[in-house]
């Protein structure tokens, strides 16, 4: 069974990978097209020739169906270099350079729209019309136009765009991707006046550095480019869009060693096939391995199955005097938890039960089935469920090797103390014996308590991530999430057996005391792995709902489908919560989505941990608050600091660049605000559970509770009535399809 297993997790992957690299297409590949992805498939798992030939005796029967299912639309590329346009002077030469007002943005923007109104398609125009009957507020005109644009409709999306500024001219946002949406549909040169307006309102703004490197990469500029893009890597090293442009720039002046740093940083922002090809082209894909999960946690959506207190590990009195009330905990939580164990055991034997039925009818039966049934499952974030997966296993090897020495380096403590303890002289008393036992029991239990704490709560934190991310694999088949995860739930079950079987429980000497007493104690909920994960990727009021069984954005607020020929652009969106400021993806902790190539990565939604915010080594930083903190080495949330007593430092003076400023605070408790809000959109699909509303009136919830800084209340006003802001960040992309490029359109 053991081998079935591991075929199992193979196939998975496998079909994962394989379905990713398919191409759409109105009829299915040559054979010889699939055996060719599947050979490159188990070269990249490292297959032994042996397992080669069983594997493709079991890939057999599942080539047809594989190529029935509608792939991503990612196609390989093997030169980087080839990905940046050639230069255009005559473009480049008709850029305006005038800073526009607000108001002379308003007539610009109107000039634009008339004259694309004019030349595009009628079926662009009936989307645009039929959502301005629908809303005229620019917060809706423009999720509309990110849909559209996420959708291939880039005409549509250009329309809206405008339509949104108009509406609220003041809202940099609403500029910025009304920008971003000209330069992804192929027309930089009348973008970048918009960015260079918005530059002079926000100065270093990564974003918009980003999007003027983005604008001037498409025309061929390429030192504009690179000058836009290391000022954004300055201001926001996190930004994975900046890191692929500079890398694709680093291997034009021939140094791809710093371009596969470049696009390793990227893939640890944000696992996917796009970034993951750029590094295998310049030899770096096996850097991309050995990512450490300590980083990815705080990146990628993590549900919270197990809560941070499912069981509590009780602490003892460490005392001789407490020893009937301390056997009575140890009893009670015995017996709880060996309860608990035999329920998880039976829930595993249920869960398996097709699994076992399905083995017996020989590996290679069960290993078609299984690839039949995964097929089926394969979703938009199947390919970076992968990544993150093999990072998850990688991870649990590591982390069992370090708990192990560990314990070890603990119980080798505790002893010698004990040793210490047991040595008696001849006139020792009862009292005595007491003493040296309080002594010890108040040396190690609280050892014992701290080791077990840290532990139990990383493998929490991993069973979590693991359970939430096996489910974009390639969906459940057979029960194989849930029978994985009850069976890990086992797992940590016996961790905190053990958590309450390490700490003592001492009698007192010459005194007669009863050890028999069971205290009551409530056992966890186990749970409810049969549910999928569902993330609310917000747009506005809107949500596109990303679940197992989701293979597009085709289920949204304005029935947008995704035009015929269309890929989703690689881009960033990042979630701000200030119309007059525009959002820094992961900078501050500022949550974002990657999508592109057939994927979707969500990143940066659980900030430092899934409840902490923002940390900052403000003792290190700002010495003169460490009175007021009560801190001296301490990370601490910046947030909790009140405002007016973070100094504002002169950024100009020696030594001052990187210090923290009340600006910095403000922006920290914005992120955090919005980290809050999207982990609260998170949910499972249950079974007999009504689908969520998709478009809201308002913002749904209370949220004045969620800041500690008072002058973010008008942020929160902002919110209840328009969401979150949507914030593109444009990437780097293969050559554009079936985007209906019209020569001359805004002439």
């Amino acid at each position: 069974m053991k081998k079935t297993i591991c075929s199992l997790f193979f196939a998975l992957f496998l079909v994962a990978g394989l379905v990713a690299q398919t191409k759409p297409k109105p009829k299915p590949p040559a054979q010889s097209e699939m055996d060719k992805l599947l050979e490159q498939a188990m070269k990249d798992e490292g297959l032994t020739e042996a397992e080669k030939v069983e594997m493709k005796k079991m890939m057999k029967g599942v080539m047809p169906e594989l190529s029935k299912k509608p792939g991503s639309d990612f196609t390989g590329f093997t030169d980087n270099r080839k990905l940046i346009p050639i230069k255009d002077p005559i473009r480049i030469s008709s850029i305006s350079k005038k800073i526009n007002t607000n108001a002379e943005v308003t007539n610009v923007v109107t000039r634009l729209y008339g004259k694309l109104i004019s030349k595009i398609p009628a079926s662009e125009k009936e989307i645009i019309n039929r959502v301005q009957s629908a809303v005229s507020d620019g917060a809706s005109l423009m999720a509309a136009s990110v849909t559209a644009l996420l959708q291939g409709h880039n005409q549509a999306a250009m329309g809206l765009s405008m339509k949104a500024v108009m509406a609220d001219p003041k809202n940099v946002n609403h500029q910025n991707n009304m920008a971003a949406i000209l330069s992804q549909s192929g027309y930089p040169e009348q973008a970048i006046p918009f960015l260079n307006k918005l530059s002079s309102q926000l100065p270093e703004n990564s974003t918009i550095l980003n999007n003027l490197g983005y604008a001037w990469l498409n025309l061929g500029q390429v030192d504009s480019a690179r000058f836009y893009f290391n000022g954004a890597a300055v201001r926001n090293p996190g930004n994975p869009e900046t890191q692929l442009c500079n890398g694709v720039i680093a291997e034009l002046k021939g140094d791809p060693k710093k371009a596969a740093d470049n696009y390793v940083e990227s893939f640890e922002e944000a696992p996917n096939p796009f970034t993951e090809n750029l590094a295998k082209n310049v030899k770096a894909q096996d850097r991309l391995t050995n990512m450490d999960f300590e980083k990815l946690k705080s990146r990628i959506v993590i549900y919270e199955y197990f809560k941070k207190d499912w069981i509590r590990i009780p602490a003892l009195s460490d005392n001789v005097s407490g020893f009937e009330n301390d056997m009575r905990i140890k009893n009670g939580y015995a017996k709880m938890l060996e309860e608990l164990r035999d329920k998880i055991e039976s829930m595993a034997e249920a869960s398996s039960a097709e699994l076992d039925a399905l083995a017996k009818k020989g590996e290679n039966t069960f290993a078609q089935e299984m690839m039949k049934e995964s097929i089926k499952g394969v979703s938009m974030m199947s390919m970076p469920a992968v990544y993150v997966q093999k990072i998850l296993v990688a991870h649990l090897k590591e982390w069992t090797d370090k708990y192990t020495k560990e314990y070890m380096a603990v119980n080798l403590k505790i002893s010698k103390k004990r040793e210490e303890t047991n040595i008696s002289n001849p006139n020792d008393k009862c009292t005595d014996y007491d003493e040296r036992h309080n002594e010890f029991l108040a040396y190690a239990n609280p050892l014992f308590r701290k080791f077990h704490e840290k532990k139990n709560e990383e493998f929490r934190v991993w069973l979590n991530a693991f359970c939430t991310w096996s489910w974009y694999v390639t969906g459940n088949p057979k029960n194989v999430v849930m029978t994985q995860c009850i069976s890990w739930t086992y797992y940590l079950a016996e961790m905190y057996t053990q958590s309450i079987d390490d700490q003592e429980a001492i009698s007192k000497t010459c005194v007669d005391q009863r050890s028999d007493g069971v205290a009551a104690i409530a056992p966890p909920v186990i749970p409810n792995f049969s549910c999928p994960v569902l993330v609310n990727i917000p747009i506005g009021l809107d949500e596109i709902q990303m679940s197992a069984e989701a293979i597009n954005f085709d289920d949204n607020t304005w029935n947008i489908k995704q035009a015929e020929g269309s890929r989703t652009p690689n881009l960033t969106l990042s979630y701000g919560m200030d119309k007059n400021d525009i959002s820094e993806p992961g900078k501050y902790g500022n949550p974002y989505v990657k999508t592109g190539n057939g994927s979707v990565t969500t990143s940066g939604f659980n900030g430092t941990s899934n409840d902490e915010e923002e940390l900052t080594p403000l003792s290190k930083i700002l010495d003169e608050l460490a009175p007021i903190t009560k801190i001296e080495d301490e990370l601490t949330p910046l947030s909790k600091i009140p405002a007016d007593k973070i100094p504002t430092p002169d950024p100009k003076a020696p030594g001052q660049e990187n210090k923290t400023t009340t600006n910095d605070a403000t922006k920290i408790a914005k992120a955090a605000l919005a980290r809050k809000i999207l982990k609260d959109m998170m949910t499972t699909d249950c079974p007999g559970e009504k689908p969520p509303k998709k478009r809201k009136d308002n913002f749904e919830g209370s949220l004045d509770e969620l800041t500690p800084l008072p002058d973010l209340k008008h942020v929160l006003d902002d919110i209840k009535p328009n969401g979150l802001q949507t914030v593109i960040n444009n990437g780097l992309d293969t050559p554009p399809k079936g985007k209906n490029f019209i020569k001359g359109l805004f002439e």
